[in-house]
């Protein structure tokens, strides 16, 4: 059929850099003198924003970076009192590009490289719409993870020699070794092992490496004494950190219609994106990397991706996820811990984690429910619709606010009213639908992907690749992190798992593991999680756990395969490839024994 000249016309007007039929305005960086290879400053940066802002509201921009290397200091950034959910919130944050307000703006690297010296938010989306990143590299020239070679192992001595990497400054302190940067002194306790190849070395999770009694040899390189691991020895790299996450790669906050295109992250000091209190969020052809051309094993100190909070879609497709310090993708809402009834209709709740705060959790018209901590089950005929949300402890939310009343649309149940259990609540509008396909994801600690969402979840056709935890995970939390919420509609399909669990942390129970933190399991009636299938999936592996599942309610494992091999010792206190506890309606086949050749 024979398009019409209006439908021509719509799509036209609605094509990439127009908009309603008018030319995109571009604004060249350098133009403005924010320049690779050249000293500029944080004014120079402001004027670019304030003109892409004017330019936004007039009907949209494309901000252009020349390519190549963009040195980025603290003179080069601007100071925001921004709260970033699951980050320290040390304000104010040094952000590079505060784009805040915009709307129909894209931001073209071509090839640019932001090279960071100092704890900076590289890039901040705050309050904008429909804006899209693309061709940016991130990365620091100074991190706040050190990377050391180990040089010989005695482990009759208890000795190491070890030289940091090149671009690390280290200096002993009597005999305490400090690594420093332009904003930072640190003498870790520890970090992660890496084999040759780049792979977490085989059981040994969180290692500690005292740096406490070291001496100085006259190579350049240092011995440190009491390192007494049996995994250690010559030719392995170990990434030496701290705990501290003050700064994201890519921040998104209060915002609708991103896109990440075409992006690589490095390094950033703490997630590698972080998303929260918005809406439609599309990632493709992301990658968090180390920097090889360094001889980097780590990319980021905590994920690569995480969403708190968010609603409508979170798409993450293409992507290449390897080195973090912890997940590839983390996807849950916060729950508010019920602190205080007022009347049958209003209640005083708090957020709970000292790194979850001062972000949007709510607004009137929200859906919301009541959870029982204990055993993570709703409150029969506690649904309701949020009426208000005033903070109690700070002038707004965004002013640090932990403290807030709520007022809800309809009487609460006695169950709720009588202040007798612990009680979290729920915003159940705020929650995505979340597609996660053809990734890859390789060589990280902890996890690979965790989702908590009610919304439909797709985890299809990825490969995890020598995750050292757990490859997916399906959690929940109203004790401790504080991070909802139940699954309704989950599939895991198509996926690839290679050697998946060579470490122990928190949720290794299986490859896959579904393992909400329910204090009082016995106690509960209700399972927490529901309708989750897992089919179709490859399992490579040297051990037995293949699915764990707690508290769920219709699950279907079926049509799976799994390849023994012997890369590693099996050592999982689990033998069975399903285990359950709690659960309801299952549906359940053993996977088909291939050989590594098919």
């Amino acid at each position: 059929m024979k398009k019409s000249l209006f439908s021509i016309f719509l799509s036209l007007a609605l094509a990439p850099g127009t908009s309603c039929g008018r030319a995109e305005r571009v604004l060249e960086a350098e133009a403005y003198g924010v320049a690779p290879g050249r000293a500029f400053s944080a004014t120079e940066v402001r004027r670019l924003l304030e003109d892409a802002k004017a330019a936004s509201a007039e009907g949209g921009c494309a901000i252009v970076f020349a390519p190549g290397r963009y040195a980025i200091g603290p003179s080069q950034c601007q100071e925001r009192l921004w709260f970033v959910s699951n980050h320290d919130q040390d304000n104010p944050k040094r952000v590079f590009l505060p784009l805040e307000g915009l709307e129909r703006v894209s931001i073209r690297g071509e090839g640019a490289w932001f090279d960071l010296e100092g704890r900076i938010i590289p890039v901040g989306v705050w309050d904008c719409a429909e804006v899209t990143l693309s061709g940016l590299t991130v990365d620091y020239v100074t991190p706040p993870i050190t990377q050391i070679e180990l040089l010989a192992v005695d482990a009759q001595a208890k000795t190491v020699t070890f030289r940091p990497i090149a671009g690390t400054q280290a200096t002993l302190e009597g005999r305490r070794l400090v690594f420093s940067g332009p904003d930072f002194r640190l003498s870790p306790w520890g970090g992660i092992l890496f084999e040759a190849d780049g792979h977490v070395a085989y059981r040994t999770g969180d290692t500690p490496f005292p740096l406490g009694d070291v001496s100085a040899n006259g190579d350049g390189s240092f011995t440190a004494h009491g390192c007494a691991h049996p995994a250690f020895k010559a030719g392995q790299h170990m990434a030496l950190r701290g705990w501290e996450r003050p700064a994201p790669g890519i921040a998104i906050s209060d915002s609708r219609d991103i896109r990440l295109e075409n992006l690589t992250i490095h390094y950033a000091d703490g997630m590698g994106v972080l998303a929260q209190a918005s809406e439609n969020l599309a990632l493709r052809g992301v990658k968090v990397v180390p920097n090889r051309a360094k001889g980097r094993f780590f990319s980021t100190q905590a994920d690569a991706t995480h969403f708190s909070g968010c609603k409508g879609r979170i798409v993450s497709e293409g992507g290449e996820y390897v080195g973090m310090m912890d997940d590839a993708i983390n996807v849950h809402g916060t729950y508010l811990r019920v602190e205080r009834v007022l009347d049958e209709r209003t209640v005083e709740a708090a957020y709970m984690h000292p790194q979850s705060y001062g972000f949007t959790w709510g607004a009137p018209g929200d859906a919301v429910d009541f959870v029982r901590s204990r055993t993570m089950e709703r409150v029969e005929g506690a649904d309701n619709t949020l009426v208000s949300i005033a903070p109690l402890d700070k002038p707004s939310v965004r002013a640090g606010a932990k403290r807030f009343r709520l007022a809800f649309a309809k009487a609460l149940p006695e169950a709720v009213r009588d202040g007798k259990t612990p009680l979290g609540l729920e915003n159940l509008t705020w929650t995505p639908e979340v597609r996660f396909t053809e990734n890859r994801i390789a060589d990280n600690r902890a996890r690979g992907a965790l989702f908590s969402t009610p919304k439909p979840v797709l985890c299809a056709r990825n490969v995890f690749d020598h995750t050292s935890g757990c490859a997916v995970l399906l959690c929940g939390d109203c004790n401790g992190w504080y991070e909802t919420g139940a699954c309704t509609d989950v599939r895991i399909e198509d996926n690839r798992f290679v050697n998946a669990l060579t470490s122990e942390y928190q949720f290794t129970e299986a490859v896959v593991s579904i393992c909400p933190e329910i204090p009082d399991l016995a106690g509960q009636t209700r399972p927490f999680h529901r309708n989750i299938r897992i089919c179709g999936n490859r399992f490579e592996t040297f051990d037995r756990p293949l699915v764990y599942a707690k508290s769920v309610d219709g699950l279907i494992v079926k049509g799976n395969a799994v390849v023994r091999n012997r890369d590693f010792p099996p050592f999982h206190r689990n033998r069975n490839w399903l285990t359950l506890r709690r659960c309801g309606r299952l549906e359940s086949e053993p996977p088909e024994e291939l050989s590594r050749k098919e």
